[in-house]
């Protein structure tokens, strides 16, 4: 399974020097066996080293994180296809566009759990090109039968920026993205609790 994240491991002991660099997601009986090695009576301290081009991760992820529990939700990103990570990246982008600025494990499992709530349009990055996707494919954004001559006047940028704007879709690394269903949130109601369910839309 390729690797998702690297993880700095190191036990919240006074001086402690013990630290470990673990690349998830990992067998289970591994994980297992390096908890059991630093159970030394603390607690862990767990932080992402590398997000191995998840950038858009960076700086959201929450300071007190279970080791297990991120295992978990790497062992989810290391199974998708191109798509399904470009999904990802949009829930994530469209929770922090929310106004949210650390998204809990929990949350992040059901965006993982969500990707097939989204349509994604590969290779869009930009309103102009939006634009372009949605005439070339007939979708409604434009009044019907305009004569032939006229598409090479239309403003894409604008269509496009109107139609991101009206759907609430975002762009990301790999494309255009935009949620089409509710999320799953079973995941966190079942694991985190009602703390949870202000982010279940």
């Amino acid at each position: 399974m390729k690797k998702v994240l690297t993880v700095y491991v190191t036990p919240l002991e006074m001086d402690s020097t013990e630290y470990h660099l673990v690349d998830l997601p990992a067998a289970q009986d591994r994980l297992d066996t390096l908890l059991l090695e630093m159970n030394k009576g603390f607690p862990l301290y767990t932080e992402v080293s590398d997000y191995c081009g998840r950038e858009y991760l960076a700086d959201h992820m929450p300071e007190d994180m279970d080791l297990k529990e991120l295992n978990l939700l790497a062992g989810k990103l290391a199974e998708f296809s191109s798509t399904q990570e470009a999904a990802f990246e949009g829930l994530v982008r469209m929770d922090l566009d929310k106004g949210m600025t650390e998204l809990p494990l929990c949350r992040l499992v059901d965006l993982a759990n969500s990707v097939d709530c989204c349509h994604v349009a590969p290779g869009v990055v930009n309103d102009e090109q939006l634009g372009h996707f949605y005439v070339d494919n007939d979708f409604p954004v434009i009044p019907p039968g305009l004569p032939e001559e006229l598409y090479e006047i239309l403003d894409y940028e604008a269509i496009g920026r109107k139609a991101r704007m009206e759907e609430g879709g975002v762009f990301t690394s790999e494309g255009y993205v935009v949620q089409h269903t509710d999320l799953d949130v079973s995941y966190s109601q079942s694991h985190c609790g009602p703390q949870m369910e202000v982010m279940s839309t």
